[in-house]
């Protein structure tokens, strides 16, 4: 699901017009036109009568003029004749029409020309440049100045131009002037080539220009300045020459604005982005003056919108590849102060068709989304630290109680900047959710619908980048109920699907906690998919929120399925354009339902009505349809496993057709067009047989390239292929795996595709089906091989070249899996991996992420400017700005979290020497200056690989422990529960290394345990490490007469588990193996009873959750294991024989935890 800000990046997402030939819409058009015969003997003495009638209003005249004219100018002689005609005619449009067709016609001709002639042509242009009279005929001679010097100058051929073109810069005359820098600006590259060593000549009569009385001089120098700086070498002593203009440039872009020519203002802004790209040091202690410049532009609203965006487009830049440069210049601040107020949710999207917009309104919206785009992009780039503050400032201020009478605009931008800055600042806004959220949520009745759509807009951002069900697993209480009373009786339609928006988002991260909502929302969906008249988009949302609640508790949808399929068959039968994308949700859904937790049974007997319905949507010739279709099958698939079989053929002919899908085509650019309608209409413009361009552009689009366009919706498709594969290879791999090598080769090329969607999901695939090969041909077999080596080098090769940490992060996940199913099989496959270099190669490339070497990494660590000048004495760089990464790099991370405990598993101790350059940098990355939620996945990462490698990892953890044990009270909750985890598996797995800390780790740990920590996953984590810390180094710890019982104690006012069940065998295991030792059995006997107790009611609520059905999706996340469980069964019976009270605490059992234990010592208690 696609958010309204991630559609910000993608504004070809939308789907294009229908077409009777859609996949010709985009090529040439060839037309067709009239063909005329040249005059019979004409040669170049008719010229004059050729112009003459190139002109006449006849077109048959003109149709034989031009056929004249293409033969007559084959003769070299045209070129003087020409000439002659644009120097001497009294009819100044045949002078121009003459330049013009010389223009085209010189370049083919000069080489055949006399040298003397050559020197003629030059003298008779430089003084056309000077006499001719009409500004348009001026130009049109300096056209073919332009010409004639690129074939010159760079051959020492024309030394006397840039001299000349020197004096008229300092001419009396503005018509000189002007012209001077009209040629230069055309001829910049050219001698710039030649003229290195007069670089600051060149520079100063720019200067000179810039600084001319006359604004459109200033304007044709500011022309020059773009094409100088587009073409300098990017020498130091260049760069000092263009720092030289910039306030020049600057200065004069806000003239052309004072003299209302906002136009030529915006080259000064395309010379800004130039700068900003190749040459950052020239804007080296004028970043304040050009972002201040830039912002002064924007807040502007007497200018135009295109102005306004332009300026801010121009900060965007600068942001997004240069954002230190706004650090040191100590310019974030104040410029989020400016833009806050200017920004609304993105809804740039929404505008097209909108008749109740008017020009104005729309104009604004656009101001607002670029604005809130640069602001996103802020928090993105920089720091959370130097963006968090203002934001919440501003916010707070205009949400604060008492502050109705703030206007409109204000109210709406202080939530919409709320929901923008939450991918970038998610770390700081999540803790500061619960008191935030309310006021959003409030502004959900706010009188205005701009303020009303804000806050919904921000509650779904809230919802997406913030993980707040993970920290605050109640707090959707607060938003689903108030979402719910406020969107039936929302009258403003736009409003009304940001609501939806955010409902879908909310939904998404629910649980069994979803189904109190299920009967609302389908209630409200009823109404529109019942209704004709609701709108497309409305039934889209709706729809996906019931793919939500079906995806997190399908059960609770079930019950429902007698009034919900048929309003889904509706859809599904639906062929209009307008009616294709809810069709596409309404598969979604089903496929929600098909795999749900029952959803086999409860849905079996429509799977070949559903797959018939998906099956036709692939002839209707709609990207999204498919794309959908294969995530219905993929569900299908999960939910039948082998029972696809019947389906299987079909659908991967269709996944292979979807991965052969054409990408794009080559099409001609508007310019292109443009050129080539000018040369239908300007006489002249046909090709001759010199093959000549004659084009007026003077190359800068051509070279035979055109431009490349995805077709809408293609990339979506391939994704969603991939991921069907990879379901196919993983639920069904008896079916599938004859397949698998008809997709080898293709899924290969999608791991290198053009975009970073279809690369990921590729990576899983590739993977899926190397465990589908293990599985069916286990080593010592070679026939898996090929496509376990296929996989892992795509991860390799995204390592080495993915510019995408996402991609990066899901090949790297990807190879974890891959190397873990190939321990697995045995018969030799690690082997196999060590020989074929697998192993080495990506240990080193998690290396090399971990140092932030990657390429995906680029920018973390760079952006260091040689700052000069005075103006930037005070601009030091903050210690801290080189650890301090915006948090984006998080991603990879995780995928390095993956894959190395993987590899360290496979090598077992003997990768304990490999791992030691792993661990200092790791080590770096917990530093306190780092986010945190990168601290969390570096302790995450020790931790795993500590636990593969084993005793041979002891070095590590005395060095480790510490900064482990500070992370007890970070800020956020993730932090704190991972933190908890490492501490406890390193002394556990330490041994004598870790004793020193043990009993510090064991009073640490305290503070988590107790109900202080709000956090169910934090105190479940605590109680797992101090179960660990009990039971460590032969039970020490709880042998510790002082130490033992406080722990214990602490630890079992903390259980039972309530969160992350994936530590209850660590937890309740290790307390049976506890009580299991006599000596420590006498130090805590007194809390024999109490353990005996929680061992009843863990039993119990078990043995009710297999009766009453388990939670979740697949229920297996939320249990304790079939073990474990017999294993307190036991201890219950072992303990009650030997201590009274633990007898006395057994025999006060309920019922229905006798029944359990009686169950469970049984062995009858099932799994998931």
């Amino acid at each position: 699901r696609v958010s309204p800000l991630a559609a910000r990046e993608n504004p070809g997402s939308e789907r294009p017009a229908k077409s009777q030939h859609p996949h010709l819409t985009m090529g040439r058009v060839v037309r067709a036109q009239q063909t005329y015969k040249a005059a019979t003997g004409a040669t170049v003495a008719d010229l004059s009568q050729i112009l003459t009638a190139l002109l006449a209003a006849d077109n048959d005249m003109r149709g034989s003029a031009e056929a004249t004219l293409r033969v007559v100018a084959r003769d070299a002689s045209v070129v003087p004749a020409l000439l002659t005609h644009a120097r001497g005619d009294p009819d100044p449009q045949v002078r121009q029409l003459a330049a013009v067709v010389l223009k085209r016609r010189v370049l083919g001709h000069w080489p055949r020309l006399p040298r003397d002639a050559q020197e003629q042509v030059k003298h008779i242009l430089l003084d056309g440049v000077v006499k001719e009279p009409v500004g348009l005929v001026r130009r049109s001679i300096a056209d073919v100045v332009s010409k004639v010097a690129k074939a010159t100058v760079p051959m020492g051929q024309w030394n006397a131009l840039p001299e000349f073109l020197a004096q008229c810069t300092q001419s009396p005359e503005e018509a000189h002037r002007d012209v001077a820098f009209v040629i230069f600006a055309s001829l910049t590259e050219t001698i710039v080539s030649v003229m290195t060593q007069h670089f600051a000549t060149l520079g100063g009569l720019f200067q000179n220009g810039l600084n001319d009385p006359s604004l459109k001089v200033r304007v044709a120098a500011l022309r020059a300045v773009l094409s100088l700086v587009t073409n300098t070498t990017g020498e130091p002593n260049e760069v000092k020459i263009i720092r030289g203009l910039v306030p020049q440039i600057i200065a004069t872009a806000r003239n052309a604005i004072a003299a209302g020519e906002e136009d030529n203002a915006g080259l000064a802004f395309e010379v800004m982005d130039e700068l900003i790209e190749s040459r950052p040091k020239a804007l080296s202690g004028h970043v304040p003056a050009l972002v201040s410049f830039c912002v002064e532009c924007a807040n502007a609203t007497r200018l135009g919108t295109v102005t306004r965006r332009r300026a801010l487009d121009a900060v965007s830049f600068l942001a997004r590849h240069k954002p230190k440069a706004l650090l040191r210049a100590k310019l974030v601040q104040p410029l989020l102060r400016s833009l806050c107020p200017l920004v609304g949710e993105p809804k740039e999207t929404d505008l097209a068709g909108e008749d109740d917009i008017d020009e104005a309104r729309e104009e604004e919206l656009q101001v607002q989304t670029v604005a809130a785009r640069l602001v996103d992009l802020l928090a993105l780039k920089v720091p959370a630290r130097h963006v968090l503050p203002e934001v919440l400032r501003f916010a707070s201020h205009a949400l604060a109680d008492g502050a109705a009478n703030v206007s409109v605009k204000r109210r709406h931008a202080a939530v919409a900047v709320l929901g923008i800055v939450c991918e970038g600042c998610a770390e700081g806004l999540q803790r500061r959710a619960p008191e935030i959220l309310p006021k959003v949520v409030e502004s959900l009745r706010d009188p205005s619908p701009e303020v009303r759509g804000g806050a919904a807009f921000t509650l779904g951002q809230m919802a997406e980048y913030l993980q707040l069900g993970y920290d605050f697993p109640r707090m959707h209480r607060d938003v689903l109920p108030a979402l719910f009373a406020v969107l039936p009786t929302e009258p403003d339609k736009r409003v009304q699907e940001r609501m939806m928006y955010a409902m879908d988002s909310w939904l998404e991260q629910l649980d069994d906690e979803v189904a109190p909502y299920v009967e609302p929302l389908l209630r409200i969906s009823y109404v529109a998919l019942d209704s004709p008249d609701a709108r497309p988009q409305v039934k889209e949302m709706l729809l996906s929120a019931c793919a939500s609640a079906a995806a997190a508790a399908g059960g609770a949808v079930h019950p429902h399925l007698p009034a919900l399929l048929p309003r889904l068959e509706r859809c599904l039968t639906a062929t209009e354009d307008k009616d294709l994308k809810p069709r596409a949700r309404a598969l979604e859904v089903l496929g929600m339902l098909v795999s749900a937790r029952g959803g086999r049974a409860a849905m079996e007997a429509h799977v070949p009505a559903i797959m018939a319905a998906a099956d036709s949507g692939f002839d209707l010739d709609y990207g999204e349809l498919r794309e959908y279709g294969h995530g219905m099958y993929a569900e299908v698939a999960e939910a039948l496993g082998e029972g696809f079989a019947l389906y299987l053929p079909g659908c991967v002919e269709k996944a292979a057709a979807s991965l052969r899908l054409d990408d794009g085509v080559v099409y001609d650019s508007d310019e292109e067009e443009h050129d080539r309608a000018r040369r239908s209409a300007v006489p002249g413009g046909d090709s001759d047989d010199d093959g000549e361009d004659l084009s007026d552009s003077d190359g800068g689009g051509g070279n035979g390239n055109g431009n490349y366009s995805i077709f809408s919706g293609v990339v979506e498709e391939k994704a969603a292929a991939c991921k069907a594969i990879a379901s196919y290879a993983h639920h069904c791999p008896n079916a599938f795996k004859t397949h698998i090598g008809a997709f080898l080769n293709p899924m290969g090329d999608m791991a290198d595709y053009m975009h970073e969607m279809v690369r990921s999901q590729a990576h899983h695939a590739l993977a899926r089906m190397a465990q589908c090969a293990l599985k069916a041909a286990p080593p010592p077999s070679a026939e898996a091989f090929p496509i376990v080596d296929a996989s892992l080098n795509a991860t390799q090769r995204a390592a080495l070249e993915d510019d995408d940490r996402d991609a990066v992060a899901a090949a790297m996940e990807s190879a974890a899996e891959v190397i873990e199913s190939v321990a697995a099989s045995g018969g030799g496959g690690i082997r196999h991996l060590a020989d074929a270099g697998h192993l080495e190669g990506l240990s080193d490339r998690c290396l090399a992420v971990l140092e932030g070497r990657a390429p995906c990494q680029e920018g973390d660590d760079e952006e260091h400017w040689a700052e000069e000048g005075a103006d930037d004495a005070d601009d030091g760089d903050d210690p801290d700005e080189e650890d301090e990464e915006a948090e984006l790099g998080q991603i990879v991370l995780e995928g390095v979290a993956e894959l190395l405990p993987a590899l360290a598993a496979v090598g077992g101790a003997e990768f304990a020497p490999h791992f030691q350059p792993h661990f200092t940098a790791l080590m770096r990355r917990t530093s306190g200056t780092r986010p945190e939620g990168q601290r969390s996945v570096s302790y995450a990462t020790i931790v795993e690989v500590v636990r593969a490698i084993g005793p041979a990892a002891a070095p590590v953890v005395p060095l480790a422990l510490p900064g482990c044990c500070r992370e007890f009270g970070a800020e956020t909750a993730g932090l704190r529960r991972n933190a908890a985890y490492c501490a406890g598996v390193m002394v556990e797995v330490g041994g004598a290394a870790a004793a020193p800390h043990r009993l510090d780790v064991a009073g640490a740990l305290l503070p988590l345990l107790s109900a202080e920590e709000t956090d169910r996953g934090v105190r479940d984590n605590a109680a797992g490490a101090a179960v660990r810390v009990l039971a460590a180094d032969g039970f020490a710890t709880a042998r510790d007469t002082d130490a033992g019982p406080t722990l214990l104690a602490a630890t079992l006012a903390a259980l039972p588990i309530a969160d992350d069940f994936e530590e209850a065998a660590a937890t309740y295991g290790g307390l049976v193996s506890v009580f299991a030792d006599p000596v420590a059995s006498r130090v805590l006997a007194r809390w024999a009873p109490a353990t005996v107790a929680l061992f009843a009611r863990v039993v119990g609520d078990e043995y009710a959750k297999a009766r009453e059905g388990w939670p979740g999706k697949d229920g297996a996340s939320k249990v304790v294991d079939a073990g474990t469980i017999a294993r307190m069964a036991a201890a219950i019976d072992a303990m009650r024989a030997a201590d009274a009270n633990a007898a006395e605490a057994a025999g006060g059992m309920t019922r229905e935890q006798a029944a359990a234990v009686a169950e469970a010592r049984a062995g009858n208690i099932p799994q998931p």
